[in-house]
């Protein structure tokens, strides 16, 4: 029965880290053009924009997803683990 309680481990901690990801990590109001991630920096912004970064490194602008995650598979759990234990 223990040569499964890896695998249950990891699973649950999969299941954690996606849940985790959906939760937001930041949010930015700004009205500037110097982001790393701006889309188009050479439009002048008239009025403030709202930026969402969530734990998985997506980040939605104004309810637009402008940066696509960053973390998926292995790669969130281990984000996960950083700031998370099971």
């Amino acid at each position: 029965m223990t040569e499964h309680s890896a695998k249950v481990k990891q699973r649950a901690k999969e299941i954690a880290a996606e849940k985790w990801a959906c939760k937001v990590k930041g949010i930015h109001i700004h009205r500037i053009n110097s982001m790393y991630y701006e889309p188009d920096p050479r439009t002048l912004k008239t009025k403030n924009v709202c930026d969402i970064e969530y734990n998985d490194g997506r980040i939605e602008r104004d309810g637009k997803e402008i940066v696509s995650s960053r973390y998926i598979g292995d790669a969130l759990v281990h984000e996960w683990e950083k700031y998370n234990e099971l």
